[in-house]
């Protein structure tokens, strides 16, 4: 069986971006260099949060708590190593990377070495944990990561509220992931600050004024 892993390459040297001489103005121009700083920035944060992340997974840090059961309140930032719930009894916990992407405890991602078909000791300890969960774990884990990222979208403003209800991983699974991490559906809950219910099985906003 071919295992597949979410590859995080090497950002290896970052060179500085010099705009192209053209006819365009030069405030063109720096709108260029401002997106292509953007992205080397975005690149450098990501790279920062998954060392960070892998730290935490193959030192077993306690993870933070995704939910305050008190305010019954969910807070997503990217960078933070979070616990997820149970799998099968086993503690599912990861980080949200700045630009997309998940880094778990149950299938850890690697930086693609380039060197070959020889792994390097961190390609396998991320192999050696991947295998010590069953297949069907891994699926379950990534059913909750599924929902998880739904709301991370949700929260920075990716995605509306009508795409997450109609995503099939969260209608389906929602309601279980929220039991597991101790968020109370069946009261009002924010995410982030912005206030939601859930009814008749679909997220629903919920104005201040209201």
């Amino acid at each position: 069986m071919k295992l597949a892993f979410n590859p995080l390459n090497n950002l290896g040297i970052v060179s500085t971006f010099q705009a192209k001489q053209s006819q365009q103005s030069f405030t063109v121009e720096m709108d260029e260099a401002d997106s292509k700083q953007t992205e080397i920035d975005v690149s450098r944060k990501k790279y920062v949060e998954f060392v960070q992340s892998c730290n935490a997974i193959y030192q077993n840090a306690t993870p933070t708590q995704l939910v305050d059961q008190h305010a019954n309140a969910i807070h997503i930032a990217n960078g933070v190593y979070y616990h997820l719930g149970l799998v099968n009894g086993k503690p599912l916990n990861g980080t949200a990377l700045t630009g997309g992407g998940f880094n778990s405890n149950f299938s850890p991602m690697f930086k693609d070495s380039g060197t070959g078909t020889r792994l390097t000791p961190e390609q396998e300890e991320a192999l050696r944990r991947h295998r010590s969960y069953s297949q069907a774990e891994r699926q379950g884990a990534n059913e909750w990561v599924a929902v998880f990222m739904n709301l991370s979208r949700l929260a920075e403003g990716r995605q509306s509220i009508a795409n997450v209800n109609n995503d099939a991983m969260f209608k389906q699974h929602f309601p279980k992931f929220a039991q597991g991490i101790g968020l109370d559906i069946r009261q009002p809950f924010t995410i982030n600050g912005k206030s939601f219910i859930y009814s008749q099985g679909a997220l629903q906003a919920v104005n201040a004024e209201d």
